[in-house]
């Protein structure tokens, strides 16, 4: 009786575990290039997909650099699982830079577009999903609208630019650095029109430093604008008014030639989807509070938009 009673307490702790776990979650290798980690929700049925395209950078798959930990893309996947969304969020080529043996001047902003197309034609092959959505954040917004025309079943921009590169650089500098804006203006024309920027102030080497400009000429030519207009299938584009990264004209422009997309605007949200209260110094630290919860309009958002 003791033996069958013992049983039936483990079969009962069992089912508890398995209720009480409300996904899976495994490291996925697409090529040599990229690997990253797909989150599924415990169900039968087909379920949607969202490939999540992370920020400019060395941001990694849960949305982390190596100076700070917030976990938004992490905490994301997992909520969304809970709706009964998978998703996928990878690390960028560029985390397998000494592995592989590639330098700083030899990757591309082509290269990250390969790469999410790549992903979209991994789990378009599958086949066990019922959409493929990809979602894109700063400037995964722009390789993800790019990746996804003729591919994917609809787009999600975050907190992403509508202006090329270039624009958004100059005109941050002149707020911030006014008379630096007009060297970089003459940086950016020289790597556009030769592939190389010799006469910029020195203040400007971070952007323009020899081995980072093959990266930036291959950037700078691509525009949010005319790239997401190539789209035929459901965009949702979200911002944040506590965003200190990416300001609302953004949202604006785009709403100006697409305004049949869907716009989520999140009050008191930052760049990292993440509720701010106060001024800039919270939201600073925000960056390395992975305690700090995403906004709950976020994922009602997306979750209605990925089911709709």
């Amino acid at each position: 009786m003791k033996s069958k009673l013992y049983l039936f307490m483990i079969l009962i702790s069992a089912l508890n575990f398995a209720q009480k776990k409300e996904f899976n979650s495994a490291v996925v290798k697409i090529n040599r290039y990229i690997e990253g980690s797909l989150v599924t929700p415990y169900s039968e049925d087909n379920v949607p997909l969202v490939i999540f395209i992370m920020d400019a950078g060395a941001i990694n798959r849960d949305g982390n650099d190596r100076m700070s930990k917030n976990d938004t893309f992490k905490q994301l996947s997992y909520e969304l699982a809970k709706e009964g969304i998978a998703t996928y969020r990878y690390d960028k080529r560029l985390f397998k830079m000494d592995g592989l043996g590639i330098k700083e001047h030899e990757i591309s902003l082509d290269h990250y577009i390969e790469d999410a197309i790549s992903i979209v034609d991994y789990f378009n092959k599958n086949g066990k999903y019922k959409k493929v959505i990809i979602a894109g954040h700063g400037q995964g917004s722009l390789v993800g609208m790019i990746a996804a025309k003729g591919r994917a079943d609809g787009f999600i921009s975050i907190t992403g630019n509508a202006v090329s590169i270039d624009r958004v650089i100059i005109e941050q500098i002149a707020k911030q650095a006014p008379g630096l804006d007009k060297s970089a203006s003459v940086a950016f024309k020289q790597l556009k029109e030769n592939g190389r920027a010799t006469d910029y102030d020195p203040a400007l080497e971070s952007i323009f430093r020899y081995n980072l400009q093959p990266f930036m000429s291959s950037w700078v030519k691509y525009n949010p604008s005319e790239e997401i207009l190539k789209l035929e299938m459901p965009i949702l584009i979200i911002y944040g008014d506590k965003d200190i990264q990416v300001e609302l004209v953004q949202a604006e422009k785009f709403k100006e030639i697409i305004p049949q997309a869907e716009y989520l605007f999140v009050m008191d949200m930052n760049h990292i989807l993440k509720e701010i209260k106060g001024g800039r110094l919270e939201n600073h630290k925000s960056y390395n509070e992975p305690h700090r919860k995403i906004m709950p309009e976020v994922l009602t958002g997306i979750t209605n938009f990925v089911n709709q």
